[in-house]
């Protein structure tokens, strides 16, 4: 996949060079919240695995108090915060350190279902992945997701013919033509105000109307932190 159009971005521009200029260590660097110190039966137990936005790192999350609460209400679930940056996916090399260092690994492990959860870009590459491994993963819970420049949905919003020959990192083709096993994989949630809206609008569309949320806000952790709740009550609410 080539990214170069998010350098496009208005807020790439605002990254530190510190952050830029990291390196894509093998493997991946991570953080365990895990549950329980004995996991003899991991059968029993469910594995999210979260990947953070452009400007981000992995313990954005607890800041924020994601890894509370999905403890809250999934007790039997350990969490593993990636330090999912962009330089990963400049390289086109996120998708093989998520699978080689920590989703093959789970479930070799036995883990009984594997989430993927993500905020902006990593809802982005929560996406990819389920795209190229979707037997991977259960379920996908993503905020605001960067989903391509206004020319990759447009034709959508204007009504007229796709683009003949998609850019590589177009995921439009795909999540258009989403069978109904993985469009029951994915959960969405994003703020009105929010700069993506428009797109993320059009993802809505594809997905059951249940597996959305949304509210007023923006694309922050403002937002992001009251929606993560009630995205991650949806499974639940839908099983019930």
């Amino acid at each position: 996949m080539r990214l170069k159009a998010l350098a496009s971005l208005p807020l790439f521009a605002l990254l530190t060079s510190c952050y830029y200029l990291q390196s894509t260590s093998i493997p991946i660097k991570t953080i365990h919240y895990t549950q329980s110190a004995e996991q003899a039966d991991k059968s029993a137990r469910q594995l999210m695995v979260l990947l953070p936005g452009i400007g981000d790192r992995a313990g954005v999350f607890d800041k924020n108090g994601v890894i509370d609460a999905i403890h809250t209400d999934n007790p039997n679930m350990d969490v593993i915060a990636v330090d999912a940056h962009f330089k990963y996916y400049e390289a086109r090399s996120i998708i093989d350190r998520l699978r080689q260092d920590i989703i093959k690994p789970a479930l070799d492990a036995g883990y009984g279902a594997i989430y993927l959860g993500g905020t902006s870009l990593g809802g982005f590459g929560s996406l990819l992945y389920l795209k190229q491994h979707p037997n991977d993963i259960d379920k996908i819970f993503i905020l605001a997701p960067y989903l391509g420049d206004e020319q990759d949905y447009n034709y959508l919003l204007e009504n007229t013919a796709a683009p003949q020959v998609p850019r590589d990192v177009n995921l439009w083709p795909w999540l258009t033509q989403l069978p109904g096993e993985t469009k029951n994989k994915i959960y969405l949630a994003y703020g009105i105000n929010d700069k993506f809206a428009i797109p993320n609008g059009l993802l809505a569309k594809q997905l059951p109307p249940e597996h959305t949320v949304t509210q007023a806000g923006k694309h922050n952790w403002k937002t992001w932190a009251q929606l993560w709740p009630r995205l991650l009550e949806k499974p639940k609410m839908l099983a019930d």
